[in-house]
């Protein structure tokens, strides 16, 4: 009878890390693998018959973590597979388990992008800071140019530097007034604002 190499070796006190023949195939729970006849921390042989049996336990278990991950928050495609492979999982197993969840519409980088660019708009971020969050999210730069070019407009991105003129005035109300031009201008233009359009608006304003 074949065998296959299996490995477990603690994750936390309740979970361990699975390797088959020295390749890590994911993480299950001790009360799972009760119904293996397997011992942590040395080289167990099992029948090659069982190897469908454990790569489901794996596949269901990384599938209900995933599930929790998602359903706490809208998640980006890229941020769940970051998420999967911390696990850890194997790559197959990933690319599945992600394919199933775009399947199912629990997972939408458009949906995603959209949500979290209409979250930074009220909390008012510019332009740039919002394709900067975006990118951080690993969000495709097709999805975040579209979904921005959608979002924005000349009135909105001025409603943005004004709201962000009138923080940074309250920011540096105390200082001189040369000393306070230089820190709001610098301060906006970190911001993602044009130094130009930035410049207008303060002569506009007469700061």
């Amino acid at each position: 009878m074949r065998t296959m190499k299996i490995k477990l070796k603690n994750k936390t006190k309740a979970t361990y890390i699975v390797s088959v023949n020295e390749e890590i195939w994911g993480i299950l729970p001790a009360k799972i693998l009760r119904f293996f006849p397997l011992h942590p921390d040395i080289e167990n042989d099992l029948p090659e018959t069982e190897k469908n049996k454990i790569l489901l336990e794996i596949e269901k278990y990384s599938w209900d973590r995933l599930l929790n991950f998602i359903t706490y928050r809208e998640r980006s495609t890229r941020e769940c597979e970051i998420f999967l492979k911390l696990l850890p999982l194997k790559s197959d197993l990933i690319e599945k388990l992600l394919a199933k969840a775009i399947e199912l519409n629990l997972l939408k980088d458009e949906r995603f992008a959209e949500m979290l660019v209409n979250d930074l708009l009220q909390k008012g971020k510019s332009k740039q800071e919002i394709r900067n969050k975006l990118c951080e999210k690993k969000v495709n730069s097709e999805i975040i140019e579209n979904c921005l070019n959608k979002q924005f407009s000349f009135e909105i991105e001025e409603d943005l530097l004004n709201i962000n003129l009138d923080r940074a005035i309250r920011k540096y109300v105390s200082l001189p007034s040369e000393k306070r031009k230089e820190k709001i201008l610098n301060y906006l233009t970190r911001k993602g604002f044009s130094y130009w359009e930035v410049k207008e608006k303060m002569e506009e304003k007469e700061i």
